[in-house]
């Protein structure tokens, strides 16, 4: 009998200590930044440390970073410029940071100068290879359609073609609207609108005109 239970207090031993080898197997770390831009679309990085992972160019420096300043990614600093529509970005930082639940928020020129892209190596080579497919919709010549929330989202994409122009917008990030058109002297003027609206539904509308 004494052999049994031998072989029973064995068993009993391994089955703790195997729950406790999976559950140090989950990142301690785990973030993933979704940026968006009405005029480029929405890229998305994905960070994991102890162990480094995810798509970055060198997560454990990436990883190394954030040890040695949590505060890149709980309270970013954003870096303003004056460029053109490519330049600024909305930038949602979610996950965990060593256990701990996080969402932050920043909106900043994609610039090296700013400390979180320079320091997690997210430059505009970065960037442009972890570009997102945008879903696309398209309106009518001379109509105005509502997509139902959910169908389109901040920084994806409307189309029109009218009067032989193929006119195309981004969804704003924010509540409002944004317009984009072709015009000029002896030239027919046509325009896009786009509205985010407050439940979550785009609106657009394609026609001929300034306004």
């Amino acid at each position: 009998m004494r052999p049994r239970r031998a072989l029973l207090f064995g068993f009993l031993l391994t089955v703790p200590l195997a729950g406790c080898g999976s559950r140090s197997a989950t990142p301690s770390t785990d973030l993933t930044l979704l940026a968006l831009n009405p005029s480029v679309g929405r890229a998305a990085f994905h960070l994991t440390c102890a162990p480094p992972g995810g798509d970055l160019g060198s997560p454990a420096r990436a990883c190394a970073a954030l040890a040695a300043q949590p505060r890149l990614v709980t309270s970013p600093k954003p870096f303003g410029c004056v460029g053109g529509t490519f330049s600024w970005w909305d930038v949602t930082i979610t996950g965990r940071l060593n256990g701990r639940a996080i969402r932050t928020h920043v909106s900043t020129c994609w610039t090296p100068q700013m400390a979180l892209i320079r320091r997690l190596g997210i430059g505009w080579p970065s960037l442009r290879a972890h570009l997102l497919p945008r879903r696309r919709e398209a309106v009518m010549p001379g109509t105005r359609q509502t997509f139902l929330a959910g169908l389109l989202r901040p920084a994806d994409l409307v189309t029109c073609t009218i009067g032989g122009r193929k006119l195309e917008d981004g969804v704003p990030i924010e509540y409002g609207t944004s317009s984009t058109g072709y015009g000029g002297k002896n030239v027919t003027s046509v325009t896009l609108s786009v509205t985010h609206e407050r439940d979550g539904s785009v609106t657009a509308s394609c026609h001929v005109g300034s306004n």
